[in-house]
């Protein structure tokens, strides 16, 4: 191993491999460490200059194909030395392919691509019995289609990412996993990034990257649930290793990232958990290589390569060391949505916590209380349509008990943590309507009051409420005459933030979630005990602990709690040592157009039946990112009767 100074003139008739630092170089000049391994650029047999883009290596029962873009002769199959097997005509440049897809009653290969003619994105199919191309759909896109690439989606469904000349990015459900029949459903639009050149996604860590021409190479989540946030991985100019213009982008069956340079006359592999380790490749003959797309093998990477220069479709050998090809991580259990609500009247991080009321006499008539919190109370039937709202300041949580009695008058109460007023708000909800109003404000001594839940005890009713210094205060509540006052009976902390808690009325229990530690337990009633923390967090259990409930099942109960760092809910026995049973997530229900959950605040539940169509119950949760179409925050409603089925099952096992 040598020292050398790296420049475009270093090209010769070896591939040169250079450790790269992302660190900028006041020079220009890339310092690198080398090794030197020898690479034979190949012509094709056949099929070697058709005024193409891709080049894909495929393989199939253990024979390796090509599936080539030609703007003359369209989308080609070819054997290993390009000779034409079968062809689909049209004048084609972008392709991504995607193998052994379910659909209509047959495992086939979808390629997607666009029709430079007309500007239509076209989705074909390759029977590999016949080897034939056909045309399953195509449509139509609002701007100049500049890069495309699949996505298939921890349901199953087979997505579809598309970045356009607007710096826009779409993506799009084409294939449903559940049914395995074409669909056409626009999930979300966001900004992308300017002159974006390329994109490819990694299904194991749900990442999408796109290709920004001169600037790099950009990380987004894939997932639609996924906090719409970028990272950038990789930089050219000043503040990377990259240098001119970056061209194409494709990730290996391991992670790793390869990249095109072309005025660099070579190729790039890139960790990106550790770009700056990136290594270069310089190729011989000065080639400009526009786009690399590669097949990982046991010994090395089968390379297709586009000459931008010359025209010619290249391929090549790289053996090099690479990390063994990820076993696919295990999934949660997933329980679609059955509903939504109404999205929140405010922008941005508004939605957080629900309340169910039961209505006790019409059950299909109950009704979920909801914190839009930067404005006030909303009120919803089980369909998730408003029917109240009460501007009464920035309430954070609520919850609510039942029976409560204020000068000869019966009525549930609502209670809530208002962070405008550092108070908690009252409310009444008449038994036979469900009808809520506003009582009054209980002051706290609170410098920012944030989560809360109540307790009841006989004819006694209490609300914890807690700070974000992690401070917790127990009030219970007094009628007076005309309104309701509060006594101070109990202060306790914990160390860090806390917000979701659920009171056990029947056992005297209180639980509640810190959230960077996980979740604790501690008497209900106004005593001297100390909390005990019986849920930690784990790999799978992550920070943050936010909302949590109690489930009733054959006299047993389950606490259910939002793991938020990984969009998931945890499952507690907790008449069984607290036993940690699994976790699951809430997944988008094609068939009635609804988004999963995800980054959830808070939730409720009930496991009472809440007439037929929730004959188990209900579960509400606050969803972060409401999608399909793109939309401000609201709740999703998930039937009791699947988490039900899903808790007897792991009781099984």
């Amino acid at each position: 191993m040598k020292t050398i100074f790296l420049g475009l003139a270093m090209c010769s008739t070896l591939l040169v491999a250079c450790s790269a630092s992302q660190q900028p170089l006041s020079d220009n000049t890339l310092v690198a460490e080398v090794a030197a391994t020898e690479l034979q650029l190949q012509n094709f047999t056949h099929n070697q200059n058709i005024a193409g883009k891709v080049a894909y290596p495929i393989s199939h029962q253990q024979q390796s194909y090509w599936l080539l873009s030609s703007e003359k002769q369209g989308l080609l199959l070819t054997d290993a030395k390009g000779a034409t097997l079968s062809q689909f005509a049209g004048n084609f440049e972008l392709v991504d392919w995607r193998g052994n897809v379910a659909l209509a009653g047959k495992h086939l290969d979808l390629i997607a691509t666009v029709d430079k003619e007309n500007g239509q994105i076209q989705i074909l199919s390759l029977d590999w019995q016949t080897q034939q191309f056909s045309l399953l759909t195509s449509f139509s896109h609002p701007a100049g289609v500049e890069t495309l690439c699949w996505y298939t989606m921890p349901q199953g469904h087979s997505s579809l990412f598309i970045a356009d000349d607007q710096a826009q990015v779409t993506q799009r459900i084409i294939v449903d996993g559940n049914s395995h029949q074409l669909s056409d459903v626009v999930l979300r639009n966001f900004v992308g990034v300017p002159e974006v050149k390329s994109c490819a996604v990694d299904e194991q860590n749900h990442s999408l990257y796109l290709v920004e021409s001169n600037i790099g190479v950009w990380r987004y989540g894939a997932d639609p649930e996924a906090e719409l946030v970028r990272q950038l991985v990789i930089a050219s100019g000043d503040f990377g290793p990259l240098k001119g213009e970056l061209t194409s982008v494709n990730v290996l069956a391991n992670g790793t990232l390869l990249l095109s340079t072309p005025e660099q006359y070579g190729l790039w592999l890139v960790d990106p958990l550790q770009a700056k380790n990136a290594t270069f490749y310089a190729l011989p003959g000065a080639p400009a290589i526009e786009s690399a797309i590669a097949l990982q093998q046991n010994d090395g990477l089968m390379l297709g390569l586009y000459d931008g220069k010359s025209g010619n479709y290249y391929h090549s050998k790289l053996e090099v060391p690479l990390a063994p090809v990820r076993a696919q991580a295990k999934r949660f259990a997933q329980l679609p949505a059955d509903g939504e609500t109404t999205p929140v009247s405010s922008a941005g991080d508004a939605a957080d916590d629900p309340a169910i009321w039961v209505n006790h006499q019409h059950p299909e008539e109950s009704r979920i209380l909801a914190t839009n919190k930067k404005r006030g109370l909303m009120v919803h039937d089980l369909h998730g349509k408003v029917v109240q709202q009460l501007d009464v300041g920035r309430v954070n949580n609520v919850d609510l008990r039942y029976g409560f009695k204020l000068n000869g008058r019966t009525f549930d109460i609502a209670a809530a943590s208002n962070r405008t007023t550092k108070s908690i708000s009252l409310f009444a909800i008449e038994p036979d309507s469900g009808k809520v109003s506003f009582l009054n404000d209980i002051a706290t001594d609170l410098d920012d009051v944030y989560g809360l839940c109540m307790y009841q005890a006989a004819d006694q009713y209490y609300v914890f409420i807690n700070d974000t210094d992690g401070r917790f205060q127990q009030y219970q509540l007094q009628a007076k005459q005309d309104n309701i006052a509060a006594q101070l009976v109990r202060e306790f902390s914990v160390a860090s933030q806390p917000e979701g808690c659920i009171a056990d009325d029947l056992n005297g229990q209180l639980y509640f979630g810190e959230e960077a530690r996980g979740i604790w337990q501690v008497s209900a009633l106004p005593t001297k005990s100390m909390p005990r923390l019986i849920a930690p967090i784990t790999d799978t259990f992550v920070a943050d602990v936010e909302g949590m409930s109690i489930y009733h099942l054959n006299s047993q109960r389950f606490l259910v709690a939002s793991s938020q760092g990984n969009n998931s809910y945890g499952i507690f026995a907790l008449d069984d040592n607290n036993r940690y049973l699994g976790s699951f997530q809430i997944s988008m229900n094609l068939a009635k157009m609804l988004d999963g959950a995800s980054e959830t605040d808070g939730l409720d539940m009930v496991s009472v039946p809440l007439g037929s169509e929730f004959p188990h119950g209900l579960l509400v949760v606050q969803d972060g990112h409401n999608v399909m179409p793109s939309d401000k925050q609201n709740f999703k409603l998930v039937n009791g009767s699947a988490l039900r089925k899903l808790i007897e099952g792991w009781l099984k096992r």
